[in-house]
Formats: C-alpha cells, structure tokens, sequence
C-alpha cells in the first residue's frame, strides 16, 4: 500500500477525467459550447476539464457517450441522493410499457420528490410520458398498416397526433438547441438523446409527415458512424433505431412510394437489424434485444440470403423469451442513458473505510491535524442525506490512502486508447486467446507508465492470470495476485477485509485469489475471500440493489466453492438471484456461466434426492440449454465446445 504515496503519483482522478474529456473534446473539434449545450454552462465545463468541479454521474456520462465514449471505463462515486433518483428512474423503466397506471403514479411521484431536475431527468420523464402516450393511440385505433388498414386510418385522430407531436418536442427541447431538426449531424448528442430524436421521428410519422421522419430517422442511423463513435457506444442507440425503421416500413402497408423516394428497401432494413444484433452480441448486451429480435422475425427470410439466421434469431428469441418468463422480467421495457454497476456511495464509501480501520466519527474527520467537517455532518453525509463537496470527500479519503473524486479512471490515464486496449485484454484473456492476449499486454507496457500503482496492478494481474490459465501454475499465480492486489489495497493482518471498499480491478484479482485458494485444496481461505468480496459489492448497493461489475464473476468461484462441499441448494439459489440482479443491467457475459451452475447445482440436488428427479430434470434441462444458446449468442465458441461434451448428461 504504501507505493500510493511514492511523490511520482500525482495524478488526481478528478483532473483526469477532465483532461481525457478536454484530449477527446479537442480530437473531435468541438467547442466547449458544443459539448456542453443543453447539460451544464460552458465555464461549468472549463472546471470540469480543469477538474475544479463537481458533477453529476448523469451529467459526466453524457459528456462521454456525446462524444461516442462509454463510461463503463471510469469508476464513479456519487451521492445517496443521485443514486436514489437512478432507482426511481430505473423503477419507471421496469413498469414502461407494461403497466402504465404505475408508471402515471410513480412519474408524479418523481417530479413532487425531485423538483429540481437536471434537464437529462426531465427529457427521460417525457420520454416515458411519450412512449405511453404512442401506446394508448396504437391501442385505440390499431397498427396502421396492418391487416388491411390504411395508413391514413391515423389521420383522424388528429387532435392526439398533433399532442404527441408537441410532447415529442418538449421532450428532446429539454437538452438540444431549437433548430436542430435542420442541422443534426452537427450537433453533439449522446445515445439517449437521440432515442428521444427517435421518438420525435415517430410522432412526425403519425402526424402524416412521413417523408420528415424518414430523414430524421436515417440521421439518427447514421450518426454513430458519422461521429466516429466506439461500437460499445453504437450498441445504446442502433437497436432502438432498428426496430423503429423495421416498424415504420411494415406500417406503410408493404413499402410506400415514400419509403421508395428515401432509397431505402426491404434488404436495407434487414441489414440495419442485422448490424445491430451483431453489436449487441459482440457486446453481450441485451438492451432492447427481445423487441429487436421480433422486429427481425417478421422480416422475409430471404432476405437474409438464407434460413441459417433467420434460424438463429428464431432461438435467440426463444432463449429471451424464457430467460425474462423464468425472471418475471419486462423484455419490453425502457432503458435509461446511463448505467451505474460501476457507481459506488460516496457516503457508504466513507463509512466502509472507516470501519475498516476501526476509526471513529470522532476520530474520521480530521486531516492532519484540522477538522474536515464535524461529527454530525460525517454521519449524514454516511447515510446519504448529505453530499460531500470534491474537496471535502478528497480530504477526508486520503487518511485511508484513496485519492480521487467523482469520477475514476480504471487506469491512472487519459487515454481512451489506453482504456479500451485494457478492456481487450480483459476480453482475450476472458475467451483464452493466449497469444492475441500477449500480444496487446506488449503493446499495453509501451502505453503506460507502471509508476502509477493500478498500471502496476494491471501488468502483475494479466501476468498471474497467463500464469494460471496458460500454465497451469497455481500456486506462483496465487502470489502474483496477492501481489497485484496489494499494489491498491492493505495488508488485512488484524483488519475485517469485507469492510474494504473492492474497486472493479480489486474485485477481479480477489476474486481469482479465492479460485485460486479453491483449486489448492484450501477451502477455509477460499471460502474468507469469497464472502469478503460479496460483502463489499453487497454494501455498496444498498440505494440501487443493483451489484457491481464483477459480482457475477465472484459468485461463479463461490458456487464452484458451496458445490465443493456439497451444498448445493445454496449454490442453485445463488446463481439464479444474480442472474436477477444481472438482468438489470446492459451487459449479460456472465448469465451463461450462471445457467450452466445453476444446471449443474440442480442436477446435483436430485442425485441427492431421487424424490424430486422429475421436476428437477425439467429446471436443468432448460438451464442448460439456455446456456449453450447463450454462449452462441455472445460467441463463447469455448464454452460451447465444452457444454457439447456434456450434453448427454444433462439433456439425455
């Protein structure tokens, strides 16, 4: 621990947050009125890439995904309070379109709570007004197009078009300019800003501006690409843009002579559909996956140039299909602009660090030898009920030897380069692709400066990783992750490790330290790991219910650890609560190893009680099919191959 102080670490994660979002500004030629407009003031940006200012999650993610970045390479801290609105916002989009007199009452309930709003929380609360206010017309006066009904049917129902028509330009007025319509491959826009442009398109479709529409969704189609965005970022908005064109066509009634003036065929829209399931399942996303795949169903399959696809697309969706019926999940459902696996409390932050070093109120609020703030204030800022200022949260973090501010990067860095070959490493180790995986960790040295202790941390996990899954080395990989981890964190002698606050990287190496005590016979210290980490992640998700990135990952050595010693009802019960948790949010690589546990663990308990055989067979049998189905759909050929060997026994 004590590398953190060394003189060479200087680099505040607030100021680099602001210099990467300044190097990026700058490499796209925007100028701060254009990043900023519509979110927060121009100077209110100058501080932020000065890092002198304090912000929101809501409002740094933006910055990033306008500009075609995922957040997912920072660690965030945030206040009870934003955390408290994510819920709430995340509660709405679990009951949008499903049950929308729920959805009227909690909306109220937002706005009577929150009636300071951030411009980006306004436009989300319209856009659910909005996609209500779609669904009730398409209800009363059915699908135009279908079965017969022309186009025109919508026209008399003038008097609501024209009132979605407003709704949609409050909703995206909220964050961009007026004029937009004109100029919209110029402006700076973040994927759930153009879902609302989106939305609009659809409401100048019922307005009978069907011509409007179709250019403003081809816009939004093509902006991604335009804008040079990361696929990661594509997959948030060119799903929604699928669907939306696929249903916009078929309401022509079979392709109008509009639809013809646009250039735009049947083919085109296949394609498009195609394009962005591929970067959903590159990306092992589900983010409006179950709408996309039935927009894709009910094209020709011929135009996919064979029944191979369309095939496939078929058991993608009856894979969804079950997966959301056997979790009572809405696979219709809206998604907010932002995710927060990667969020911590700054407040439940705070309290974790002082209980693990067994630090009082009194005693946690001093630094050096001044008061920071007063024992009182501490505990409110503790429960959530308080937001720390940077400075103050900065002063009070650093006793414990944790620098930084609201937004981290997962590497000492400002490059975005240096982060997304990161997340490649991460993914080539993930699929073993040993020499793709030595290849960029040469390329990753000569980017980085092991000075910083997380580059440090980074080079020694990837290094006891190969040392493991290459070789085979166990116990020196088990020294080589002790190593790396305490390039971050504290010796534990004396100390309850559950209390320390695991970071994304720190939960990894944890993590794989349990596997590794596992696989040496040692169970009690696998067992102490395990239970240490879960408890972490566990705590910092009390305002969210949502676990952190790398919850699935843990859970996956623990269920390996409760099967070790035969108990296996707690494994089963385990795995299917986080592929719960999982469901929630963007990305699900791990829900096909939690299938394949959850198959196994049952199959297990009926060994163990032939009484119950029957019933069993039938849970097994479809978690594990679900499984092989998954692992298709995120391109785990590995993990196929494997799950093929043991078909006759689970599906036999």
């Amino acid at each position: 621990m004590e590398h953190i102080s060394e003189p060479k670490f200087i680099l505040e994660y607030n100021r680099a947050y602001g210099q990467m979002i300044r190097k990026e500004r700058m490499k796209r030629k925007l100028s701060l009125e254009d990043l900023s407009s519509g979110i927060l003031s121009r100077t209110a940006l100058e501080k932020v890439e000065k890092g002198k200012a304090q912000w929101t999650k809501l409002t740094g993610d933006t910055l990033l995904l306008r500009m075609g970045i995922s957040p997912e390479y920072f660690e965030s801290l945030s206040s009870g309070e934003s955390l408290e609105r994510w819920r709430m916002r995340e509660d709405i989009c679990l009951l949008v379109p499903g049950k929308a007199e729920l959805v009227v009452e909690k909306l109220e309930e937002y706005r009577k709570i929150y009636s300071k709003r951030e411009p980006l929380e306004e436009q989300f609360l319209l856009k659910a007004e909005l996609v209500l206010m779609l669904l009730q017309v398409m209800a009363k006066y059915g699908e135009a197009g279908e079965q017969g009904r022309s186009v025109r049917a919508w026209e008399y129902a003038g008097t609501e078009m024209a009132a979605i028509l407003e709704k949609a330009e409050q909703m995206v007025g909220c964050t961009v300019r007026k004029g937009w319509e004109r100029h919209l491959a110029k402006l700076c826009l973040s994927p759930g800003e153009l879902e609302a442009v989106l939305l609009f398109g659809a409401a100048l479709f019922l307005n009978g501006r069907w011509e409007e529409a179709w250019e403003l969704w081809q816009a939004v189609w093509e902006y991604p690409q335009t804008h040079g965005w990361k696929e990661r970022a594509m997959a948030l908005i060119l799903p929604q843009a699928a669907i939306l064109g696929i249903r916009q066509a078929y309401a022509f009634g079979r392709f109008s002579d509009s639809l013809a003036f646009r250039g735009t065929s049947e083919g085109d829209m296949a394609t498009g559909g195609r394009k962005a399931l591929e970067l959903l399942r590159r990306y092992g996303c589900h983010c409006y996956v179950l709408p996309l795949l039935d927009a894709l169903c009910g094209l020709d399959a011929a135009l996919f140039g064979g029944p191979e696809y369309p095939e496939q697309v078929r058991k993608f969706r009856e894979m969804f299909r079950e997966i959301y019926g056997w979790f009572d999940y809405p696979g219709y459902r809206i998604w907010q602009g932002i995710s927060i696996d990667n969020t911590r409390d700054a407040g439940t932050v705070l309290k974790m660090l002082r209980t693990f070093y067994g630090k009082s109120r009194e005693g946690a609020v001093y630094d050096g030898g001044e008061q920071v703030v007063t024992p009182r204030h501490l505990e409110k800022i503790e429960k959530g009920t308080h937001k720390p200022s940077y400075e103050n949260y900065s002063r009070l973090a650093k006793q414990y030897g944790k620098y930084g501010g609201w937004h981290t990067p997962l590497l000492e860095t400002d490059s975005v380069d240096v982060l997304a070959l990161r997340q490649r490493i991460s993914t080539l180790l993930e699929y073993s692709d040993w020499e793709g995986a030595e290849r960029e960790i040469r390329r990753f040295r000569g980017m980085v400066d092991e000075v910083y202790p997380k580059v440090r941390q980074e080079l020694r996990f990837f290094e006891a990783a190969m040392k493991w899954k290459k070789e085979g080395a166990l116990q020196e990989s088990l020294e080589m992750m002790l190593e790396a981890l305490h390039c971050t964190v504290p010796e534990f002698e004396g100390r309850d490790m559950k209390w320390w606050v695991f970071q994304r990287e720190e939960i990894m190496i944890a993590g794989d330290i349990g596997n590794l005590y596992r696989r040496l016979g040692n169970f009690s210290e696998a067992k102490k790991w395990y239970e240490a980490v879960l408890f972490s992640i566990r705590q910092n998700s009390v305002k969210t219910d949502v676990y952190n990135y790398g919850y699935g990952v843990v859970v996956q050595g623990y269920s390996n650890y409760l099967g070790d010693i035969y108990s296996f009802e707690n494994a089963a019960e385990l795995s299917e609560a986080t592929v719960r948790k999982d469901l929630l949010l963007y990305r699900i690589n791990c829900i096909r190893h939690l299938f394949y546990h959850i198959a196994w663990n049952t199959y297990e308990i009926a060994v163990e009680k032939p009484e119950r055989h029957e019933s069993l067979r039938l849970k097994w049998r479809k978690a594990f099919r679900i499984s092989e189905t998954m692992a298709d759909f995120v391109y785990d050929s590995r993990m196929r191959a494997l799950l093929e060997e043991r078909e006759a026994k689970f599906l036999s």
